[in-house]
């Protein structure tokens, strides 16, 4: 328990060491985390209205959860983002079964499990670009600059 405890008291830390601001990736994480609780809500009885509007909020939801939950937990590699993509599936899968089972006039759509997968495909792949392109911003800070190039004489 020592270690899960320390891991958290080193986040805030790793955030700024990366050059991330710790109130932006924490409020963004917990503003995506608010949204997931309306998968968990019923529909109104005219339902969302535009047709596809409810595979594209799963989709840049869980793309949005994703990202977000991996610029917190894993800013750089003390936190295996693996398991933040298995979380995501396990509830992605819970989702439509509540929805299945316990939510009136919801029911569990297996083709929203696809568009959550292909949501956390995205967030991940947002997530490794990030880091690419930071870790790529940090080596240029750090190279030294070359001397300047001789003019030839005339």
């Amino acid at each position: 328990m020592d270690g899960v405890a320390e891991f958290f008291r080193r986040i805030p830390v790793e955030i700024v060491r990366v050059g991330g601001s710790v109130p932006w990736r924490t409020g963004l994480l917990g503003l995506a985390l608010v949204l997931n609780i309306g998968f968990f809500l019923p529909l109104s009885p005219g339902g969302i209205g535009l047709p596809g509007l409810d595979k594209a909020v799963h989709l840049l939801l869980f793309a949005a959860t994703v990202f977000t939950a991996g610029r917190v937990l894993a800013p750089a590699r003390r936190f295996p983002i693996g398991w933040v993509v298995v979380a995501a599936l396990v509830h992605a899968l819970v989702v439509e079964l509540v929805q299945h089972a316990a939510i009136p006039g919801r029911s569990g759509d297996p083709v929203d499990v696809l568009f959550d997968v292909v949501g956390i495909a995205l967030g991940l792949g947002l997530w490794a670009g990030e880091r690419m392109l930071r870790r790529a911003a940090a080596e240029r800070e750090v190279e030294p600059s070359a001397p300047p190039l001789e003019q030839p004489q005339r």
